[in-house]
C-alpha cells in the first residue's frame, strides 16, 4: 500500500506543479503580453478538482480527515473501537452511494466536451468514483485491522 500511496502523492504533486506553472504563465501572459491562453483556467480548475478528490483519499490513508473526537475519546478503548467501527462503516456506506450516483452523471457526460480543451466532461466527472473506490479499498483495510486486532489503535492512524 506504501507504493500506491506514493503514486497518489506523486500524483497530487504533479498536478500542483502542472496548475501552478499554467496559472502563473496565463497571469504573465495576460498582463505582460496582451494575450491569454483560452484553456489555461480550465485545465487549472480540472487539476483542482482532480487533487482535491485524490488528497481526499491520501487523507482517509492517514485518517486525516476532520472528525470531532472529543468524547469518543472518554469511552472505555473496548467501546471506543466499536464506535470507531461503526464511523467508517458509515463512511463507506456514504462513499459507496457517492460512487454509485456519480457514475450515471459521468456516463452523460462522457459525450459533453470542455470548452477551452475540448476533452469530455466525463473525464473531470470520473475523479469521484475514481477517489471513492480509492477511499473504499483505505475504509476496507482500516476495518480489516480495527476488527481483527486486539489493540484499540490497531489501523487507526496511517495505513
Amino acid at each position: 500500500m506504501k507504493v500506491f500511496e506514493k503514486i497518489l502523492n506523486c500524483m497530487c504533486v504533479i498536478l500542483f506543479i502542472e496548475m501552478a506553472i499554467v496559472t502563473f504563465a496565463q497571469v504573465v501572459s495576460r498582463y505582460v503580453f496582451g494575450i491569454s491562453f483560452f484553456w489555461a483556467e480550465e485545465l487549472a480548475r480540472f487539476s483542482m478538482v482532480w487533487i482535491a478528490f485524490l488528497g481526499a483519499a491520501i487523507a482517509i490513508a492517514h485518517n486525516s480527515h476532520t472528525n470531532i473526537n472529543f468524547f469518543v475519546n472518554l469511552l472505555p478503548k473496548t467501546i471506543k473501537k466499536y464506535v470507531e467501527i461503526a464511523q467508517d462503516l458509515v463512511c463507506l456506506f456514504f462513499i459507496v452511494c457517492v460512487i454509485f450516483y456519480s457514475w450515471p452523471i459521468v456516463n452523460i457526460t462522457m459525450k459533453n466536451l470542455s470548452t477551452g480543451l475540448r476533452i469530455p466532461m466525463g473525464l473531470v466527472y470520473i475523479s469521484l468514483p475514481v477517489s471513492g473506490f480509492i477511499m473504499i479499498l483505505y475504509l476496507l483495510i482500516r476495518l480489516y485491522f480495527k476488527v481483527n486486532c486486539k489493540e484499540a489503535n490497531a489501523g487507526g492512524e496511517q495505513l
